[in-house]
């Protein structure tokens, strides 16, 4: 996983998904405007979980939140769990998340672009940002990993 590229698919409880490429080492997850990433639910807390990078590996950790977060059904306790492939994550009530290892697919480019990457906006440190999104190439991946359950 050293240098693979990894996304957060995140489904709302109305359906409606936004995917977050995952770069920074501490990547904050809230309702909070100072987060990375920032969830528009009432059930996710202010400063929710964050995601980490540590030795080119994921983890999430619970930051106390009122409704918790959820790692592939299990509610996660005080120490952090690393992130796999295909993992699923439930923040809050009814924010769910899926964690993508990103694959690159050679000759695979939109037309009119040089390089995949210009449709790809990349998170930056903590702050208020909007919701960035991923290259459709990387969304299809995601919406079909999302079907194999």
């Amino acid at each position: 996983m050293v240098n693979s590229k990894h996304c957060l698919v995140i489904t709302y409880a109305d359906g409606e998904m936004d995917y977050f490429l995952l770069e920074p080492d501490v990547i904050a997850i809230g309702r909070g405007p100072k987060n990375s990433i920032v969830l528009d639910a009432e059930t996710v807390s202010v400063w929710h979980c964050e995601i980490r990078r540590k030795r080119g590996r994921f983890e999430i950790c619970d930051m106390g939140s009122t409704n918790g977060t959820k790692l592939n059904r299990q509610a996660l306790g005080e120490e952090p769990m690393e992130l796999r492939e295909g993992d699923s994550l439930q923040i809050g009530l009814d924010v769910k998340g899926k964690f993508v290892a990103l694959k690159e697919i050679e000759g695979a480019k939109p037309p009119g672009f040089d390089s995949p990457g210009e449709l790809t906006k990349k998170l930056s440190g903590p702050g208020p940002a909007a919701r960035p999104s991923i290259n459709p190439v990387a969304a299809a991946v995601a919406r079909a990993s999302k079907g194999n359950k």
